[in-house]
């Protein structure tokens, strides 16, 4: 399935400061989060990190032992097999922090 762009930066623009969006991409059989999705998944496991050239924003890559261990910390709210995770941490992260994280994944990712 591919991922749509125009959701996935929806649902980051509109973030409410404690969701995680995933989805899936058939193609590397990984769960992916963009943004603040990104952002807060990597406050909870410690999943590759890049950057996304087509959405300019972070991207974290996250195999099935971290969608296990995220299952057990956060709070699933909505599931499609093989397609998309909700899920909400316990309490509101907000931006704190996000802004320097994401400027330190692009400033690597362009080093590269």
């Amino acid at each position: 399935m591919k991922i749509d762009e125009t959701k996935v930066t929806l649902n980051e623009v509109g973030n409410d400061g404690k969701t995680v969006y995933l989805y899936y991409d058939d193609l590397a059989g990984l769960y992916l989060a963009f943004g603040l999705s990104a952002y807060y998944s990597t406050l909870v496991v410690e999943p590759h990190v890049s950057y996304s050239e087509v959405l300019q924003m972070p991207v974290a890559l996250l195999r099935r032992d971290h969608i296990l261990y995220l299952r057990q910390s956060l709070t699933k709210v909505e599931h499609v097999e093989k397609q998309y995770y909700r899920f909400e941490m316990k309490t509101v992260v907000g931006e704190a922090g996000y802004d320097k994280w994401a400027l330190q994944v692009r400033n690597k990712f362009y080093r590269l």
